[in-house]
């Protein structure tokens, strides 16, 4: 099947998240700490509890957002510290107004702490990314696009100072991929209003439905399409959440490659086993195949 257009996420695709999210982590508990008048060891070890049920019992918890589960909690850090928070604020009875408390979370705590997050890229990142620099590439993220960007800069680049890093410099070898970066496409917002798509699919192995009306996600993806005069089946989305990431272009037509790793949810990769317009990666060289340009 031709590809006309492959659209990327980022984090936990192309990179190592369990390596980069470890002082996200920590920074956001050091701030629940902070907020809640507790210690930081205290609220660590609340933590860490609770974190070990999520992944002893993936399928029973989730991320919440705008009171529905938007995906699953265990699959890499970003995603667990958004319930593990919440658990502490209900625990300790803090931020009990769930407006503020979404303001808080989705907005000051992630904004501010995704900047102390390293840069970790899966193996062969770099050389795969070079080689496709003549193709239809583009990266949707919920991230930041200029913290994205600076990622793929300094990927280029090679450097050891992160910090020294023009971003924008036209002579990186990957700058072209820089400046097809769109973030904060807020691919966890739900639309009930919008009605191009079914409002949910059951994956068996789970016992509530993966949620689909993503309408802000899908006119990103719907933009970059039209722009490459694409059908649907010309388009492929990797992505390693599958809930986030792949569901929506996989009801709209698209084909999907999941990014596996360790926190998977089994339901997920035996769902895209099964599916003739899904695929399994293990690491970012093996892209280029899936997308059938290898």
């Amino acid at each position: 099947m031709t590809t006309r257009l492959l659209v990327l996420d980022f984090d936990g695709t192309v990179t190592d998240a369990e390596a980069e999210g470890a002082p996200y982590r920590q920074g956001c508990l050091e701030d629940v700490a902070l907020l809640t008048g507790r210690t930081y060891g205290e609220i660590d070890a609340m933590a860490t509890a609770f974190e070990a049920e999520v992944q002893a019992a993936p399928h029973a918890h989730g991320w919440v957002f705008g009171g529905a589960i938007v995906a699953p909690a265990s699959v890499d850090p970003y995603l667990r510290i958004m319930p593990v928070a919440r658990h502490i604020f209900d625990a300790l009875g803090a931020f009990q107004d769930l407006d503020e408390r979404n303001r808080l979370l989705e907005g000051l705590l992630y904004k501010y702490n995704y900047r102390k997050t390293r840069i970790a890229f899966r193996e062969g990142a770099r050389e795969t990314l070079l080689g496709m620099r003549e193709r239809p590439v583009h990266v949707v993220t919920n991230s930041h696009t200029d913290a994205v960007q600076h990622k793929i800069a300094v990927l280029g680049a090679q450097a050891d100072e992160a910090d020294t890093i023009d971003d924008h410099d036209p002579d990186n070898p990957l700058a072209w991929l820089v400046s097809r970066v769109a973030g904060s496409a807020r691919k966890y917002v739900l639309d009930a209003d919008w009605d191009a798509v079914p409002e949910a699919m059951s994956l068996p192995g789970l016992d509530r439905p993966v949620l689909l009306r993503r309408r802000l996600y899908a006119e990103r993806l719907d933009a970059l399409r039209l722009e490459a005069g694409a059908d649907w089946s010309e388009v492929m989305v990797i992505g390693d959440i599958f809930e986030l990431d792949l569901a929506l272009p996989l009801a709209m037509g698209a084909r999907v490659g999941l990014m596996v790793n360790a926190f998977t949810p089994p339901w997920e990769t035996d769902f895209l086993k099964g599916h003739p317009r899904g695929q399994l990666l293990h690491g970012v060289p093996e892209m280029p195949e899936a997308a059938g340009w290898a």
